[in-house]
Protein backbone atom coordinates (compact mmCIF):
# COMPACT_ATOMS: atom_id res chain seq x y z
CA UNK A 1 0.00 0.00 0.00
CA UNK A 2 1.09 3.68 -0.46
CA UNK A 3 2.55 5.91 2.32
CA UNK A 4 -0.57 8.42 0.80
CA UNK A 5 -2.92 6.16 2.62
CA UNK A 6 -1.92 6.69 5.96
CA UNK A 7 -1.67 10.36 5.56
CA UNK A 8 -4.12 12.17 8.25
CA UNK A 9 -5.03 15.63 9.69
CA UNK A 10 -4.55 15.01 12.83
CA UNK A 11 -1.08 16.36 14.33
CA UNK A 12 0.43 17.11 17.54
CA UNK A 13 -1.43 20.96 18.03
CA UNK A 14 -4.71 18.88 18.31
CA UNK A 15 -3.31 16.56 20.63
CA UNK A 16 -2.15 19.52 22.53
CA UNK A 17 -5.21 21.34 22.67
CA UNK A 18 -6.74 18.16 23.94
CA UNK A 19 -4.52 17.89 26.80
CA UNK A 20 -4.82 21.70 27.38
CA UNK A 21 -8.88 21.40 27.32
CA UNK A 22 -9.09 18.91 29.75
CA UNK A 23 -6.24 19.54 32.06
CA UNK A 24 -3.11 17.99 32.16
CA UNK A 25 -1.80 15.90 35.41
CA UNK A 26 1.11 17.76 37.15
CA UNK A 27 3.56 14.95 36.41
CA UNK A 28 3.04 15.34 33.02
CA UNK A 29 3.48 18.97 32.81
CA UNK A 30 6.55 18.58 34.87
CA UNK A 31 8.21 16.37 32.57
CA UNK A 32 7.34 18.71 29.84
CA UNK A 33 8.70 21.32 31.66
CA UNK A 34 11.99 19.21 32.60
CA UNK A 35 12.29 18.40 28.86
CA UNK A 36 12.31 21.60 27.78
CA UNK A 37 14.74 22.47 30.64
CA UNK A 38 16.76 20.35 29.18
CA UNK A 39 16.78 20.67 25.69
CA UNK A 40 17.34 24.52 26.20
CA UNK A 41 20.82 23.16 28.06
CA UNK A 42 22.05 20.46 25.36
CA UNK A 43 21.39 23.24 22.63
CA UNK A 44 23.64 25.67 24.69
CA UNK A 45 27.33 26.88 23.58
CA UNK A 46 30.04 24.68 24.80
CA UNK A 47 32.83 27.25 25.55
CA UNK A 48 34.59 25.83 28.73
CA UNK A 49 37.44 23.50 28.32
CA UNK A 50 37.03 20.61 30.95
CA UNK A 51 39.50 18.28 29.65
CA UNK A 52 43.18 17.43 31.29
CA UNK A 53 45.45 20.26 32.51
CA UNK A 54 48.75 18.00 32.33
CA UNK A 55 50.37 15.47 30.19
CA UNK A 56 53.67 12.82 30.14
CA UNK A 57 55.83 14.06 27.47
CA UNK A 58 55.30 12.37 24.64
CA UNK A 59 58.21 9.90 22.68
CA UNK A 60 58.31 10.34 18.45
CA UNK A 61 58.07 7.37 16.21
CA UNK A 62 55.18 5.93 18.07
CA UNK A 63 53.21 3.27 15.67
CA UNK A 64 49.49 3.68 16.18
CA UNK A 65 46.85 1.54 14.04
CA UNK A 66 42.86 2.28 13.66
CA UNK A 67 40.43 -0.06 13.38
CA UNK A 68 37.80 2.01 11.48
CA UNK A 69 33.90 0.27 12.30
CA UNK A 70 33.20 1.11 8.80
CA UNK A 71 34.85 3.09 6.41
CA UNK A 72 31.45 4.03 4.54
CA UNK A 73 30.30 5.21 7.65
CA UNK A 74 30.89 9.20 7.87
CA UNK A 75 31.91 9.16 11.36
CA UNK A 76 33.93 6.43 11.34
CA UNK A 77 35.64 7.50 8.57
CA UNK A 78 36.66 10.84 10.15
CA UNK A 79 38.29 9.42 13.02
CA UNK A 80 40.80 7.87 10.92
CA UNK A 81 41.42 11.22 9.25
CA UNK A 82 41.64 12.91 12.61
CA UNK A 83 43.69 10.70 15.02
CA UNK A 84 46.24 10.39 12.00
CA UNK A 85 46.12 14.32 11.82
CA UNK A 86 46.81 14.56 15.16
CA UNK A 87 49.68 11.53 15.88
CA UNK A 88 51.29 13.42 13.14
CA UNK A 89 51.69 16.22 15.49
CA UNK A 90 53.65 13.92 18.04
CA UNK A 91 55.73 12.10 15.25
CA UNK A 92 54.09 9.21 15.06
CA UNK A 93 52.62 6.95 12.65
CA UNK A 94 49.18 6.20 12.26
CA UNK A 95 47.54 3.63 9.96
CA UNK A 96 43.93 2.56 9.73
CA UNK A 97 41.82 -0.37 8.68
CA UNK A 98 38.54 -0.91 7.56
CA UNK A 99 36.51 -3.06 9.43
CA UNK A 100 33.84 -3.02 6.92
CA UNK A 101 30.24 -3.12 9.44
CA UNK A 102 29.94 -6.42 10.68
CA UNK A 103 31.96 -8.46 14.05
CA UNK A 104 33.42 -11.01 11.73
CA UNK A 105 35.11 -7.97 9.41
CA UNK A 106 36.21 -6.14 12.64
CA UNK A 107 37.54 -9.72 14.04
CA UNK A 108 39.74 -9.90 10.60
CA UNK A 109 40.94 -6.29 10.94
CA UNK A 110 42.09 -6.24 14.81
CA UNK A 111 43.98 -9.59 13.54
CA UNK A 112 45.32 -7.38 10.77
CA UNK A 113 45.96 -4.24 13.00
CA UNK A 114 48.23 -6.95 16.18
CA UNK A 115 49.89 -8.34 12.91
CA UNK A 116 51.39 -4.70 12.23
CA UNK A 117 53.05 -4.99 15.99
CA UNK A 118 51.78 -1.17 16.71
CA UNK A 119 52.76 0.26 19.96
CA UNK A 120 48.66 0.92 20.44
CA UNK A 121 45.30 0.28 18.67
CA UNK A 122 42.48 2.63 18.43
CA UNK A 123 39.10 1.09 17.63
CA UNK A 124 35.99 2.17 16.84
CA UNK A 125 33.86 -1.38 17.01
CA UNK A 126 32.42 -2.88 20.04
CA UNK A 127 34.97 -4.38 22.02
CA UNK A 128 33.65 -7.05 23.93
CA UNK A 129 33.13 -9.19 20.42
CA UNK A 130 37.23 -9.19 19.69
CA UNK A 131 38.24 -9.98 23.26
CA UNK A 132 40.38 -12.97 21.71
CA UNK A 133 42.78 -10.88 19.75
CA UNK A 134 42.28 -7.90 22.10
CA UNK A 135 44.24 -10.27 24.83
CA UNK A 136 47.00 -11.37 22.06
CA UNK A 137 47.77 -7.84 21.33
CA UNK A 138 48.16 -7.07 25.35
CA UNK A 139 50.14 -9.88 25.48
CA UNK A 140 52.69 -8.11 23.03
CA UNK A 141 52.63 -4.96 25.14
CA UNK A 142 50.04 -3.33 22.97
CA UNK A 143 47.44 -0.52 24.41
CA UNK A 144 43.89 -0.30 23.28
CA UNK A 145 41.93 2.80 23.74
CA UNK A 146 38.51 2.65 22.00
CA UNK A 147 35.83 5.22 20.52
CA UNK A 148 32.24 3.86 21.03
CA UNK A 149 33.50 0.51 21.97
CA UNK A 150 31.95 -0.23 24.73
CA UNK A 151 28.86 0.80 26.67
CA UNK A 152 30.15 3.50 28.68
CA UNK A 153 33.06 6.17 28.38
CA UNK A 154 36.10 5.72 31.07
CA UNK A 155 37.98 2.74 31.76
CA UNK A 156 36.95 -0.48 30.51
CA UNK A 157 39.34 -3.30 32.32
CA UNK A 158 36.82 -5.70 32.21
CA UNK A 159 37.09 -5.92 28.30
CA UNK A 160 40.76 -4.81 28.10
CA UNK A 161 40.39 -1.18 26.65
CA UNK A 162 42.61 1.47 28.61
CA UNK A 163 39.56 3.63 28.24
CA UNK A 164 37.15 4.09 26.46
CA UNK A 165 35.94 7.68 24.40
CA UNK A 166 32.55 8.88 23.71
CA UNK A 167 29.84 11.31 25.41
CA UNK A 168 27.59 9.52 27.69
CA UNK A 169 25.03 7.69 25.99
CA UNK A 170 22.66 7.95 28.61
CA UNK A 171 23.25 11.42 28.43
CA UNK A 172 22.18 11.82 24.17
CA UNK A 173 19.06 9.01 24.72
CA UNK A 174 17.83 11.61 27.69
CA UNK A 175 18.50 14.16 24.96
CA UNK A 176 16.68 12.57 21.76
CA UNK A 177 13.45 11.82 23.75
CA UNK A 178 13.66 15.37 25.90
CA UNK A 179 13.47 17.22 22.12
CA UNK A 180 10.65 15.18 21.02
CA UNK A 181 8.87 15.53 24.08
CA UNK A 182 9.49 19.10 24.09
CA UNK A 183 8.69 19.72 20.98
CA UNK A 184 5.30 17.75 21.04
CA UNK A 185 4.31 19.36 24.16
CA UNK A 186 4.27 15.99 25.83
CA UNK A 187 2.01 13.92 23.29
CA UNK A 188 4.85 12.41 20.72
CA UNK A 189 4.15 8.97 19.44
CA UNK A 190 7.29 7.42 18.64
CA UNK A 191 9.23 4.49 17.50
CA UNK A 192 13.04 3.54 18.89
CA UNK A 193 15.80 1.91 16.58
CA UNK A 194 18.37 0.62 17.81
CA UNK A 195 22.02 -1.28 16.51
CA UNK A 196 22.52 -3.70 19.37
CA UNK A 197 25.72 -5.13 18.24
CA UNK A 198 27.25 -2.20 19.80
CA UNK A 199 27.18 -2.27 23.62
CA UNK A 200 26.86 2.20 23.34
CA UNK A 201 23.99 1.36 21.22
CA UNK A 202 21.81 -0.41 23.71
CA UNK A 203 22.29 1.64 25.98
CA UNK A 204 21.92 4.94 24.19
CA UNK A 205 18.19 3.82 22.69
CA UNK A 206 17.42 2.23 26.50
CA UNK A 207 17.93 5.90 27.68
CA UNK A 208 15.87 7.35 24.96
CA UNK A 209 13.20 4.34 26.00
CA UNK A 210 13.28 5.31 29.23
CA UNK A 211 13.16 9.07 29.37
CA UNK A 212 10.05 8.60 26.92
CA UNK A 213 8.28 6.47 29.71
CA UNK A 214 8.49 9.51 32.29
CA UNK A 215 5.93 11.21 30.32
CA UNK A 216 2.60 9.95 30.52
CA UNK A 217 1.34 11.54 27.51
CA UNK A 218 3.75 10.21 25.54
CA UNK A 219 3.45 6.75 23.68
CA UNK A 220 6.55 4.47 22.71
CA UNK A 221 4.96 2.56 19.47
CA UNK A 222 7.33 0.33 18.54
CA UNK A 223 11.57 -0.45 19.74
CA UNK A 224 13.65 -1.89 17.02
CA UNK A 225 17.47 -3.89 16.76
CA UNK A 226 18.48 -3.98 13.07
CA UNK A 227 22.33 -4.62 12.25
CA UNK A 228 23.49 -1.47 11.66
CA UNK A 229 25.58 -2.83 8.59
CA UNK A 230 22.04 -3.85 6.97
CA UNK A 231 20.60 -0.02 7.37
CA UNK A 232 20.49 0.14 3.55
CA UNK A 233 19.04 -3.05 2.90
CA UNK A 234 16.16 -2.89 5.93
CA UNK A 235 15.69 0.56 6.79
CA UNK A 236 13.36 1.54 3.28
CA UNK A 237 10.80 -1.44 4.05
CA UNK A 238 11.49 -0.81 8.32
CA UNK A 239 10.08 3.33 7.20
CA UNK A 240 7.33 1.86 5.29
CA UNK A 241 5.66 -0.34 7.97
CA UNK A 242 5.58 2.18 10.84
CA UNK A 243 3.80 4.80 8.65
CA UNK A 244 1.26 1.75 7.89
CA UNK A 245 1.04 0.43 11.28
CA UNK A 246 0.55 3.52 13.46
CA UNK A 247 0.09 6.12 10.85
CA UNK A 248 1.15 9.98 11.47
CA UNK A 249 2.18 12.29 13.24
CA UNK A 250 5.01 10.38 14.31
CA UNK A 251 8.71 10.64 15.82
CA UNK A 252 11.32 8.63 15.00
CA UNK A 253 14.47 7.95 17.02
CA UNK A 254 17.90 6.15 15.97
CA UNK A 255 21.09 5.82 17.59
CA UNK A 256 23.04 7.03 14.21
CA UNK A 257 22.55 10.03 11.53
CA UNK A 258 22.88 7.01 8.80
CA UNK A 259 19.45 5.23 9.19
CA UNK A 260 17.62 8.44 8.08
CA UNK A 261 20.10 8.20 4.61
CA UNK A 262 17.89 5.66 3.92
CA UNK A 263 14.05 6.80 5.51
CA UNK A 264 14.05 9.59 3.93
CA UNK A 265 14.45 9.47 0.04
CA UNK A 266 11.41 6.89 0.92
CA UNK A 267 8.76 9.54 2.88
CA UNK A 268 10.12 11.59 0.20
CA UNK A 269 8.94 9.30 -2.35
CA UNK A 270 5.34 8.19 -0.84
CA UNK A 271 4.49 12.05 -0.52
CA UNK A 272 4.55 12.20 3.82
CA UNK A 273 4.57 15.57 4.78
CA UNK A 274 7.78 16.95 6.59
CA UNK A 275 5.70 17.88 9.48
CA UNK A 276 4.04 14.49 10.07
CA UNK A 277 7.12 12.24 10.77
CA UNK A 278 9.87 13.92 12.51
CA UNK A 279 13.69 11.98 12.74
CA UNK A 280 15.88 12.37 15.27
CA UNK A 281 19.17 10.73 15.81
CA UNK A 282 22.81 11.11 16.88
CA UNK A 283 26.31 11.53 15.71
CA UNK A 284 26.33 14.41 13.66
CA UNK A 285 26.82 13.07 10.28
CA UNK A 286 27.24 15.69 7.39
CA UNK A 287 24.09 14.40 5.94
CA UNK A 288 22.47 14.89 8.56
CA UNK A 289 23.45 18.83 9.69
CA UNK A 290 22.42 18.97 5.63
CA UNK A 291 19.29 18.16 6.42
CA UNK A 292 18.60 20.00 9.17
CA UNK A 293 19.78 23.05 7.66
CA UNK A 294 17.69 23.28 4.53
CA UNK A 295 14.65 22.19 6.45
CA UNK A 296 11.42 20.06 4.98
CA UNK A 297 13.89 16.71 5.32
CA UNK A 298 12.33 14.80 8.04
CA UNK A 299 15.42 15.30 10.28
CA UNK A 300 15.26 17.90 12.63
CA UNK A 301 18.26 17.27 15.16
CA UNK A 302 20.75 15.39 15.90
CA UNK A 303 22.92 14.71 19.08
CA UNK A 304 26.40 16.00 17.87
CA UNK A 305 29.51 13.78 19.00
CA UNK A 306 32.91 15.95 18.78
CA UNK A 307 34.89 13.46 16.49
CA UNK A 308 37.95 15.81 16.09
CA UNK A 309 37.80 16.60 19.97
CA UNK A 310 37.66 12.79 20.14
CA UNK A 311 40.62 11.96 17.99
CA UNK A 312 42.87 14.26 19.46
CA UNK A 313 41.81 13.17 22.97
CA UNK A 314 42.63 9.06 21.64
CA UNK A 315 46.21 10.53 21.19
CA UNK A 316 46.36 11.80 24.15
CA UNK A 317 44.72 8.72 25.73
CA UNK A 318 47.53 6.56 24.19
CA UNK A 319 50.26 8.79 25.36
CA UNK A 320 48.83 7.93 28.91
CA UNK A 321 49.15 4.53 28.20
CA UNK A 322 52.47 4.40 27.52
CA UNK A 323 53.45 6.22 30.03
CA UNK A 324 51.12 3.66 32.66
CA UNK A 325 49.85 6.85 33.99
CA UNK A 326 45.72 6.74 34.53
CA UNK A 327 43.34 7.99 31.85
CA UNK A 328 42.59 11.81 31.72
CA UNK A 329 38.56 11.06 32.78
CA UNK A 330 37.63 13.70 30.46
CA UNK A 331 34.14 13.22 28.95
CA UNK A 332 32.90 15.90 26.41
CA UNK A 333 29.12 17.09 26.76
CA UNK A 334 26.57 16.08 24.20
CA UNK A 335 25.22 19.04 21.76
CA UNK A 336 21.77 18.97 20.38
CA UNK A 337 22.31 20.13 17.09
CA UNK A 338 18.82 22.32 15.66
CA UNK A 339 18.05 24.96 12.88
CA UNK A 340 18.64 27.72 15.74
CA UNK A 341 21.93 26.75 16.53
CA UNK A 342 23.15 24.92 13.33
CA UNK A 343 25.18 27.63 12.49
CA UNK A 344 27.28 27.57 16.14
CA UNK A 345 29.90 24.84 17.54
CA UNK A 346 31.40 24.11 14.00
CA UNK A 347 28.07 23.71 12.49
CA UNK A 348 28.75 25.90 9.31
CA UNK A 349 31.62 22.88 8.78
CA UNK A 350 28.75 20.16 9.21
CA UNK A 351 30.31 19.12 12.30
CA UNK A 352 31.03 19.94 15.99
CA UNK A 353 33.65 21.60 17.32
CA UNK A 354 33.11 22.35 20.37
CA UNK A 355 34.32 26.23 20.91
CA UNK A 356 36.66 25.20 23.81
CA UNK A 357 40.41 25.56 21.85
CA UNK A 358 40.49 21.75 22.51
CA UNK A 359 43.68 21.64 19.88
CA UNK A 360 45.33 24.59 21.67
CA UNK A 361 44.87 22.76 25.34
CA UNK A 362 46.32 19.38 23.96
CA UNK A 363 49.32 21.05 22.20
CA UNK A 364 50.12 23.00 25.44
CA UNK A 365 49.91 19.79 27.97
CA UNK A 366 52.07 18.11 24.91
CA UNK A 367 54.70 20.98 24.39
CA UNK A 368 54.28 21.12 20.95
CA UNK A 369 54.24 24.37 19.27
Amino acid sequence: MSLDFFRTSFFAGSAVAFFTMIGVPSVQADAVSDAKAAVTKYAGPQTSWEGPTKAPKPETGKKVVFLSGDEQNDISHLYGVYIKQAGEKLGWSVTIIDGKGSPTSWLAGMNQAIALKPDGIALFADAASLQDPIKAGMAQGVKFVGLHAAGYPGPQPDINLFVNIQEDPREIGKAEADWAIADSNGTARVVILSHNEYAIAQVKSMATKTEFEKCSGCKVLDYVNSPASEAAQRQPQLTTSWVQRFGLPLYATSVGDNDWDFAVPVLRSGGVDPAAVKLIAADGNRSAYDRIRKGGQYQLVTVSEPIELQAWQTIDELNRAFHNEPPSGFVQPPFLVTKENIHSEGGDQNTFIPSNDYKKHYLEIWGVH
